[in-house]
């Protein structure tokens, strides 16, 4: 089964194996690379529903490429056309039109006033440095590696990451300030076949407001409902200078 990261968590935490601080940042460094190797090859396109709120829904098309380099996605509805450029070995980047490079604190704004940063639709945290195994866990049934990482200058301090075993995508994440405060948490609540490949599905992200705590949460959700794979979407459609 193939699955998709790129857009690319359950509640309960029970470690059963801890790791050593000798091979901990080893392997942490080695289960993320397979996370990034792991994309589909070719394009595809998806519908999607964007719940800002449960009562604020939008609809939202998402366009995928992929090259050996690099993932470029769209991310188009209602007085929104955002590009994120993923590279496999690099911090993606954002561009907005109307706006262009997002930069800095830009990144953390919400999608339509969402939950949802420009950020997290980067998952720029799988490229932090000095990644550490911290456990084997279980969320929602399925075996994962917890895999934690923390970076000074980032819209998120640390980032704890529940990493399926299987098919290394990241089902779970938690995003901490750097007062040390969950502020965040996404979960991966069900897939989708889209041809030859899996793609998520259900996406909810919880906002966690300043003092407070889990269950006191606001959410966003991203839904996928219909996705067509091998599209052979035009290059064109994706370079920079579209988003001035």
């Amino acid at each position: 089964m193939k699955s998709l990261l790129a857009i690319c968590l359950a509640v309960g935490f029970a470690a059963i194996v801890r790791a050593d601080s000798g091979n901990a940042t080893a392997r942490g460094a080695a289960i993320l690379q397979q996370v990034l190797a792991h994309r589909p090859t070719k394009d595809f396109s998806l519908k999607a529903w964007l719940f800002i709120t449960r009562d604020e829904v939008r609809p939202l098309e998402i366009l995928v490429k992929n090259t050996a380099a690099e993932t470029r996605t769209i991310y188009r509805g209602k007085d929104l056309d955002l590009l994120v450029v993923q590279p496999r070995a690099a911090a993606p980047r954002f561009y907005l039109r109307g706006v262009g490079e997002l930069r800095g604190a830009k990144q953390m704004d919400g999608v339509w006033g969402s939950h949802i940063a420009y950020y997290d639709l980067g998952f720029g945290f799988l490229h932090w440095p000095n990644p550490k195994w911290v456990a084997e866990d279980e969320t929602r049934g399925r075996k994962c590696d917890v895999v934690e990482v923390s970076a000074a200058g980032e819209p998120y301090q640390r980032v704890k990451m529940w990493i399926d075993r299987e098919y290394r995508a990241v089902l779970r994440a938690e995003m901490y300030n750097a007062d040390d405060q969950l502020v965040k948490r996404y979960m991966l609540t069900s897939i989708l076949r889209v041809g030859d490949i899996y793609v998520p599905r259900g996406m909810d992200f919880d906002f966690v407001p300043a003092d407070q705590a889990l269950p006191s949460q606001e959410r966003s959700r991203l839904e996928i409902y219909q996705g067509q794979y091998d599209a052979q979407l035009p290059t064109e459609w994706f370079a920079e200078q579209r988003f001035p």
